[in-house]
């Protein structure tokens, strides 16, 4: 009987399981070489997660994001410079059409039920709340004349140094906060994944913040939970933003981080209507409706996205306290990037005058006084002015992420520096600013309601038109695309500081002039700052030319 054909080197190798003493066995596994899993990337430091997270600062640069403005963050560890795979994301997984439709919604639906309760609180309930401790709620205002000019006292005026100080105590936390989140959430190890627990959990605690923070209390205690609030929200936020730039593979990107941007730009929106409708009831409400949407937006959001993979395989990595406090740290020698981060600042600074006092600016300048004529509170016609000037917002920043690509096609084909654009649109704003002046100081009647509507729409599309060019700035500024992550982070603190200033300035001049302008200076202060953000923009863009020549 013939014996079947044996291959040489294939069919007639040894078992080595059996072929092997153990001693034998010993000696391969000496020579074997450990495969260690290497630790994923922090996500402080990944160029993509601070991009996302600096689209979601603020309604401009949601429209940076929307926007399409090819500025894109210089990542080095991005599959196009390598061999891997651009359709596999960063933690290993390969999305089908069904997941990738899954991640862009859910990071849409995300953006907006995290945003719009924080806005609602930021806009509108907390400078209510802090009015109230002043028995300014809905109350008729009593109007007092001055005898020397004839005219009315401001009103309110007391009310701009207690929301400043509440400003600066969440400014402050917040800086520290978020970049403590974003370490232990890139270390956090269980089987529903790094981000999914911090997530929930952040959600759940927003909402028990919410609801104390909208009972009487002081502003001893409103500023305590504030700055718990901080750290409650960052843990909603900053997860968000890691977990973009972990779970989107590099191929379909641009498109989710585009629709997160829209999702930004509707939550602001949404956040003030929210805050808005919820005040003309009574001032408790809008908190109750910004509590409910924060329960509500960590479950749906983890519901509404894949399910994150388990992290419990991942290698432990002992945490370091300066790792956090490394990230607060400008880079050194880059004065290319100090002055961008010096216009940003004071360009925030100038937005931050009105925004962060824009409810007493409506309440108490627009209709403080007022004639009340019915039994109905003023808190009223306050919220409805307040939703236009949200709609109009809306309808500017739409118009700037639709425009900011043609526009800059258009002046790179025409050889105009992007500089000089930018330059323009804050001089854009501020004639928006000095339109709200103009018709609320020489006007009667509805031109103060007016003006400040088309304040809102003009400050609209040029803070967007600022942000989608200036990006490109930005990106021309980074001292080394190695540490692009670090630096951008950095950058982002740019927003914090200019809200900073503003809280600061607009509560010393309105304090400083309580018995003669009170909140009529915030226009002329932030025209300034609006334009010293432009003349240092041009500055800046001129010793980047230098050096780059």
């Amino acid at each position: 009987m013939l014996e079947p054909y044996k291959r040489p080197g294939i069919d007639d190798r040894p078992d080595l399981d059996k072929a092997l003493s153990p001693e034998d066995k010993a000696a391969v596994a000496r020579l074997a070489i450990k495969n260690r899993r290497r630790p994923p990337e922090a996500s402080a430091d990944q160029p993509e997660a601070q991009a996302v997270r600096l689209a979601a600062a603020s309604t401009a640069t949601a429209v940076a994001a929307a926007a399409s403005v090819d500025a894109p963050a210089p990542d080095m560890s991005s599959a196009y410079l390598d061999m891997r795979d651009p359709m596999v994301a960063s933690n290993g997984e390969k999305p089908d059409a069904k997941t990738v439709s899954r991640l862009n919604w859910g990071f849409f639906a995300a953006s907006m039920l995290i945003g719009a309760p924080w806005i609602a609180l930021n806009a509108v309930a907390l400078p209510n709340a802090v009015a109230r401790l002043f028995h300014y709620d809905t109350a008729v205002l009593q109007v007092t004349i001055n005898p020397v000019t004839g005219r009315p006292f401001p009103v309110a005026t007391e009310l701009a140094m207690p929301l400043a100080v509440l400003v600066i105590v969440g400014v402050v936390a917040a800086a520290l906060f978020t970049p403590l989140v974003s370490a232990l959430s890139d270390r956090t190890r269980t089987p529903f994944g790094r981000r999914t627990p911090w997530m929930v959990t952040g959600g759940l605690l927003c909402a028990l913040f919410t609801l104390i923070l909208g009972q009487d209390t002081s502003i001893v205690v409103m500023c305590f939970f504030w700055a718990l609030m901080q750290f409650a929200y960052a843990m909603l936020s900053a997860p968000l933003a890691s977990a973009i730039s972990e779970r989107v593979p590099d191929k379909f990107r641009p498109r989710i981080e585009r629709w997160h941007g829209i999702g930004v730009m509707l939550a602001q929106a949404l956040g003030v209507l929210v805050g808005a409708f919820g005040v003309m009831f009574d001032s408790y409400s809008p908190f109750i409706y910004a509590a409910v949407l924060f329960a509500i937006s960590g479950i749906a959001s983890v519901l509404i996205l894949p399910r994150e993979p388990s992290s419990t395989e991942q290698p432990r990595q002992q945490f370091n306290g300066s790792q956090v406090l490394d990230q607060l740290r400008p880079p050194t020698g880059a004065p290319a990037f100090a002055r961008v981060f010096a216009a940003r600042a004071c360009m925030m600074t100038g937005v931050g005058l009105t925004s962060v006092f824009l409810w007493y600016l409506v309440r108490f300048w627009v209709y403080g006084k007022a004639v009340q004529l019915t039994s109905a509170p003023l808190t009223i016609p306050a919220g409805f002015l307040i939703c236009a000037m949200a709609i109009a917002t809306l309808i500017g920043a739409a118009l700037a992420s639709w425009s900011a690509a043609p526009i800059s096609e258009a002046i790179e084909a025409r050889g105009i520096r992007t500089s000089v654009v930018v330059a323009a649109a804050c001089l854009t704003y501020a004639v928006g600013l000095g339109l709200a002046w103009g018709l609320g100081v020489w006007s009667t009647g509805t031109a103060r309601e007016n003006g400040m509507i088309l304040f809102a729409l003009i400050s609209g599309f040029a803070f967007g038109i600022y942000d989608a060019l200036g990006l490109e700035l930005v990106m021309d500024a980074l001292p080394d695309p190695r540490n692009a992550g670090h630096d951008l982070g950095v950058y982002a603190l740019a927003n914090s500081a200019g809200l900073g200033l503003a809280a600061i300035i607009g509560a010393l001049l309105v304090n400083a002039f309580a018995h003669s302008f009170g909140y009529y200076l915030l226009f002329p202060a932030g025209i300034v700052m609006v334009l010293l953000a432009g003349i240092v923009t041009l500055l800046g863009a001129e010793k980047i030319e230098e050096i780059s020549e």
